[in-house]
């Protein structure tokens, strides 16, 4: 149904779809998971859950007895493709203006079909900046995935001006914090090095992968022009996995370690077996 021609003005006169979601339109009061799906499974699923009822608790919403395990899950397989990507979108039940009436969760699925079944190791070379136009702030919501994405438009819409794959994104201390969808890794002096969380960044899913299947990753504030100095630079997400940086800064940089963590966790996330599957999520 499209909304664009609506003169309405009074929620009890949009139409039902849009009164479900009101919260979510009105306040963005509402967070997302962006999740990968594979031979239709999420090996990625338990942190995906407990990332959302974190962030979910933190904002209040009541939450119904079990809910976010299986009926997240089995709601997500049931609607997605087999390879695929995935947004779930939960937000408060309608009613009250910043004050809510209800702090009941209701959600949305959709679904994206995907050619493969496992993460990619990027052809095309990846280029990347340093958004001018926009800082992110640090409080005790920035590490969750709310749908307040304004500052992430500017940032994407700023890359693609400018002729770049992508830009990361300074917090208000003016050190680095993330990119536009994606966390930041970056080797230097051969010890793996990434963002810490009270820098402003999401709390990415990949991110905690990666550092978990590593056990020596240094958390360190960094600026744009130390960072200018690493040796290997790489983006990470649900979707994407490991998005490996080429040039930065006007250098073009090697992936040569960064290829090899790429595969260590592939192998992690898929280990070999008798039949070749997927491990269960």
């Amino acid at each position: 149904m499209l909304f664009h021609n609506l003169n309405a003005t009074l929620l009890e006169h949009l139409p039902d779809e849009f009164a479900v979601a009101q919260r979510a339109v009105f306040y963005s009061d509402a967070l997302f998971e962006t999740i990968r799906v594979f031979d239709g499974e999420i090996p990625l699923f338990e942190r995906h859950r407990e990332r959302l009822l974190s962030g979910l608790t933190a904002l209040g919403f009541h939450l119904p007895e079990g809910w976010g395990r299986g009926t997240l899950k089995s709601e997500i397989l049931r609607t997605a493709h087999p390879n695929a990507r995935v947004r779930l979108t939960v937000w408060r039940s309608p009613g009250g203006r910043y004050a809510p009436e209800n702090d009941q969760p209701q959600f949305l699925i959709t679904s994206e079909p995907l050619a493969n079944n496992r993460f990619e190791w990027p052809v095309k070379e990846t280029k990347i900046g340093v958004c001018q136009s926009v800082r992110l702030p640090i409080d005790h919501f920035s590490n969750l995935k709310t749908l307040n994405g304004s500052r992430y438009v500017a940032a994407a819409r700023e890359a693609r001006s400018n002729d770049l794959d992508d830009v990361l994104i300074l917090n208000c201390h003016e050190r680095i914090c993330e990119a536009t969808s994606s966390n930041v890794f970056w080797l230097e002096s051969g010890q793996l090095c990434t963002v810490p969380l009270t820098e402003g960044c999401v709390a990415g899913v990949f991110r905690a992968t990666v550092m978990v299947t590593m056990s020596e990753v240094v958390e360190k504030n960094i600026t744009a022009e130390q960072l200018s100095n690493a040796d290997e630079i790489f983006l990470t997400n649900a979707v994407r996995g490991i998005v490996p940086v080429r040039i930065f800064a006007g250098r073009l940089l090697p992936n040569r370690l960064t290829e090899q963590l790429f595969h260590t966790i592939q192998d992690a996330l898929w280990p070999k077996n008798a039949k070749g599957n997927l491990p269960k999520s």
